[in-house]
């Protein structure tokens, strides 16, 4: 397994394939029958990132006096990753889709959650729950999507991801805000949980290459099959 890093968001044409605008979706939704389940852990095998903190220079009321990185957020006894995001790529017909609306907070001065996944042409809410001036500068790669001014506890802003990939929220007035929505085009995806752990059900049989991604690490990829009824398990790990 290769971890590739470098730029962080320039991972985002190797997660899924870019440009496919929300009207020329390919997949359908159809029953899966005899599907299989690929699940496994991400996980550190040595030693992992330690938490950092930075001080808060504006709006500590409502911020705090420090702010916690989740760039790195590791368990300590398992050594499990979270936030990482699992893709089976290429799987063109299978289970709908979540009917769960994107939404992210922006509460006490993050975004939450830090790492969500969208179907691509669906609408993203942010919601600022705080009492301060936010913003939500968007990119994708290199290029700004959207830049808007979000100075009302209350206030919503909707926008529409059309494209595939990952998308990159920033908020300049607190400049450690930041969220990651990646946008995909299959409903095969999850995200690791506390403990590194995923699991990704309903899988029609067959080969795929299953991407794992992450805001820091950036992308690795395997090759899975997946059985008729049967589990499969494929661990990430990381180092060693």
């Amino acid at each position: 397994m290769r971890w590739i890093t470098g730029s962080l968001i320039m991972a985002l044409a190797c997660v899924v394939a870019s440009g496919a605008d929300a009207e020329d979706h390919d997949y359908q939704e159809t029953e899966v029958d005899a599907g299989g389940t690929i699940w496994g852990r991400v996980f550190f095998e040595d030693d992992f990132p330690g938490t950092k903190t930075r001080r808060v220079n504006i709006d500590a009321d409502t911020c705090g006096l420090r702010v916690t990185s989740e760039q790195f957020v590791v368990d300590p006894e398992s050594k499990g990753l979270a936030n990482a995001v699992l893709l089976v790529e290429g799987i063109k017909a299978g289970k709908p889709f979540s009917t769960a609306a994107g939404a992210i907070s922006q509460l006490k001065c993050r975004y939450d959650p830090h790492v969500s996944v969208l179907r691509s042409g669906e609408s993203l809410n942010i919601k600022n729950e705080d009492p301060v001036l936010h913003n939500v500068h968007a990119y994708e790669g290199k290029s700004s999507l959207f830049n808007l001014a979000q100075p009302t506890k209350g206030q919503v802003t909707e926008r529409q991801l059309k494209h595939e990939g990952v998308v990159r929220l920033k908020c300049d007035v607190h400049p450690w805000m930041s969220a990651y929505v990646i946008v995909v085009d299959n409903p095969y995806v999850t995200l690791s949980d506390g403990n590194g752990g995923f699991s990704i059900g309903d899988v029609p049989p067959g080969e795929y290459s299953l991407t794992l991604w992450h805001e820091v690490l950036g992308k690795s990829t395997k090759t899975v099959t997946v059985k008729p009824n049967e589990k499969t398990q494929i661990d990430f790990p990381i180092g060693g």
